[in-house]
């Protein structure tokens, strides 16, 4: 089991007694509180069981080393210390070729030969060394000069100036520098980054068109690696390969080739990443984890006066992580990534939370709208009555009712027959009636004719005489027609109609007319008994039918009711859901043995890592205060470089950080910061620098000469106590020409160029 381990389980072990602790005195302090409430109350007695008490903040987990070494290495934490010896990384030799554009009456075009370009090859303003390649090719096959049949609008007179420089530089300080600018030095210094990281990076457009071939030599610990490629404009093709000098003899072996800056990167991370013993920085940034490679550690070895921040490095999140490889102890990267991964298990916390924020309105408007339904449910199911319907009696009231019915039917049958009966006979009354009524008048009119004497006849007017009126009596005769009277008949109807209107002498009328009378009137008591009959059966339904509706009502409300609470049922299943597990707000956060496990372990390595780092890095920041005081910033004192990357400093009396430092200050800062790390570095034979640095343009940051002179004096007195190769480049040469050997310079005096 790794040391690592046993650390981190002991100090769980230490935070459990101390979260226990607490709660047994939370415990007790409750209790007593409880007890002298009951006093207060008067409630006498004994306490009861008292619940447990969470102590917030602390996470009580007890794990075994085992556990704890599955947590680490689950998240990629190296469980044992990784040497923190560096490894030298050297520049052996710089070679570059190519061809140099330039016009005609540049200086170091004088003795080659010059090509005119014409027409489209200047109109657009890009003159490659491809067209003067073309130009020369041209140029070289023709016997004699073109002849153009008309006039050149616009012609370029340009020299293609051959490239072919290489420098051997020295351990120690290095320096390349010109008396102007534009000579040529800032291409030595980008040449051996691009060989390095794998980027093309601060090359002026036509250096980068001029460039052809580039190699490098670079001595990692005892071997030597070879980076060489061809440039196509920025396009690096080439291989790296090792170099075994050891039998006088160079044996190449190619390690890695690449078409391509990304390629180029890659195989130079590769190549030399595990020879210097550099490891990868993970980090975890917003949402998700960004391990940082070669180039953030290639980028630290170059200060630029453009590039200031932070103080150990060139980018600004790693600053805290550079220190810890470059200064830090064994467990620098164990740290590093025990720090990620717990980032990114908060990070992890913190979406889940987001995402119960996001979900929790929308949960909550569910969970209101479940309980309103709920609600609504309940106060439903409250209103019908709970009672059950007796169901036999409403079987009996329903047959009851029907048979009822029935009956009313039967009788108000009857009641068409009787009635229809009645018609009838009320019609036969009406018209015996009316027959005796006609005999009646018939008799009248006997009565009125026969005691009339006509005097003419009505149809001729002629004179009745008394001989026709005599045979009326004599010899029954009419006197008007002769005809026979039949006197008896008259007699008969004389005496009817004097005696009036029969009533019940004649048998016949009287009979008929009484008979249908009595018969109306029983056929009309029988209509108004079938009638009542009705009235009463119609009284007896609609009591049975009441009874009937209301126990279907009542079977109906059961009904409804049932169905209400299997809705009511289904609708508290549904708020339920909303607070059981699948609720966003019982989602299960990180899990609290690995959160434990990683606070603890980096409680842990930050400890041996102050324990470890802060005595260097006192020497460090003593040094670094001396350095920066020697580089010119006289104002600055009490330097203090902290673990976590920031500098204090004290300035003209005044506490400041180093980011508050003007650029000059800064830059000064640092370089001695840089410096003073590789030299304790080397020293303590700890972290992981390899003692490489590379200064551009220091003097650009009002740095005047004599105060770069301090600076490279400074370097070359701290390079001979601690092996380090540092490479200025400067555009004042006096104090390279001043105090570094031939051997480790390359200067351009006046006017000249390096190249």
């Amino acid at each position: 089991m790794s040391v690592l381990s046993e650390a981190v389980a002991a100090e769980l072990e230490r935070v459990a007694q101390r979260a226990a602790q607490r709660a047994a005195r939370a415990a007790e302090s409750s209790a007593a509180r409880a007890e002298e409430q009951a006093e207060a109350d008067g409630a006498g007695g004994e306490a009861g069981p008292q619940d447990a008490v969470a102590v917030d903040g602390e996470v009580r987990v007890m794990l075994s080393s085992e556990d704890v070494e599955d947590i680490l290495s689950a998240n990629g934490i190296p469980t044992s210390a990784s040497p923190a010896t560096p490894v030298p990384l050297r520049v052996t030799r710089i070679h570059f070729s190519g061809v140099k554009v330039l016009p005609a009456d540049h200086p170091l075009a004088a003795g080659h030969e010059l090509i005119e370009l014409a027409g489209p090859d200047v109109d657009g303003g890009d003159v490659t060394t491809d067209k003067l390649d073309l130009a020369l090719a041209a140029d070289a096959n023709d016997s004699e000069t073109p002849q153009h049949a008309e006039p050149i609008e616009a012609s370029i007179r340009l020299a293609a100036v051959p490239i072919d420089w290489s420098w051997e530089p020295q351990l120690g300080v290095n320096g390349v520098g010109s008396g102007r600018n534009l000579r040529g030095k800032s291409t030595v210094l980008n040449v051996l980054m691009w060989a390095l990281s794998g980027r093309c990076a601060n090359f002026q457009v036509d250096t980068k068109a001029w460039l052809k071939h580039i190699e490098v030599d670079w001595q990692v610990g005892g071997e030597t690696i070879r980076v060489k490629f061809d440039n196509d404009r920025g396009h690096p093709v080439g291989v790296v390969e090792t170099v075994d000098k050891s039998n006088g003899t160079d044996r190449v072996r190619a390690v890695g080739a690449f078409d391509g800056e990304d390629q180029f990167e890659d195989v130079m991370g590769t190549v030399m990443m595990s020879r210097l013993r550099l490891e990868e920085i993970p980090m975890w940034t917003g949402d998700r984890e960004v391990r940082h490679k070669w180039p953030a550690y290639a980028s630290a070895f170059t200060v630029r006066a453009d590039m200031l921040d932070p103080v150990v490095g060139n980018v600004t999140v790693l600053g805290t992580r550079m220190l810890q490889m470059f200064v830090g102890t064994d467990w620098g990267p164990a740290l590093a990534a025990t720090q990620t991964a717990l980032n990114e298990v908060r990070a992890q916390q913190t979406v889940v939370e987001q995402k119960v924020s996001a979900a929790g309105e929308v949960v909550r408007q569910q969970r209101e709208k479940a309980q309103a339904e709920v609600d609504r449910l309940e106060a439903a199911v409250k209103a019908i009555p709970a009672s059950t319907p007796d169901v036999e009696q409403l079987i009996a009231a329903t047959a009851n009712a029907t048979e009822l019915a029935r009956q009313v039917h039967e009788l108000e049958r009857k009641v068409m027959d009787a009635s229809s009966h009645v018609d009838t006979v009320r019609l036969q009354l009406r018209a015996a009636k009316a027959r005796n009524h006609t005999k009646f008048e018939d008799a009248l009119a006997v009565k009125f004719f026969h005691q009339m004497t006509p005097s003419v006849c009505p149809r001729c007017t002629s004179k009745v005489t008394p001989e026709q009126q005599a045979a009326e009596t004599e010899k029954h005769e009419c006197s008007l027609c002769s005809k026979e009277l039949r006197l008896e008949e008259v007699d008969t109807s004389k005496a009817t109609v004097a005696a009036g209107p029969v009533v019940g002498d004649v048998d016949a009328p009287v009979d008929d007319l009484e008979a249908l009378e009595t018969a109306l009137t029983q056929a009309e008591r029988v209509v108004d008994a079938l009638n009542s009959q009705i009235t009463a059966k119609k009284d007896q339904l609609a009591a049975a039918e009441t009874q009937s509706t209301s126990g279907k009502e009542q079977l109906a409300a059961a009904e409804d009711r049932r169905r209400m609470e299997l809705e009511l049922a289904r609708a508290e299943g549904a708020l339920a859901a909303f607070k059981g597990s699948s609720d966003p707000e019982f989602l299960d956060p990180a899990d609290p043995a690995v959160v434990a496990v990683l606070e603890a372990a980096k409680k842990v390595l930050s400890n041996w890592m102050s324990e470890g780092q802060n005595p260097l890095l006192e020497r460090i920041s003593a040094d670094i205060e001396k350095l920066a005081v020697g580089f010119g910033a006289d104002s600055l004192s009490r330097v203090k470089l902290g673990g976590g990357g920031r500098l204090d400093v004290v300035k003209g009396g005044g506490q400041t950080t180093y980011t508050r430092l003007t650029a000059g200050e800064k830059l000064r800062v640092k370089i001695a910061t840089a410096v003073a790390l590789i030299k304790h570095g080397y020293v303590a034979q700890i972290g992981r620098h390899p003692g490489f640095l590379v200064l551009d343009s220091p003097a650009a940051e009002e740095m005047p000469e004599e105060d770069l002179a301090i600076l490279m004096a400074e370097l070359v007195e701290v390079a001979e106590q601690a092996e380090m190769q540092i490479f200025v480049g400067t555009r004042n040469a006096g104090p390279l020409l001043d105090l570094l050997p031939e051997a480790s310079r390359r200067v351009a005096v006046g006017d000249d160029y390096l190249w």
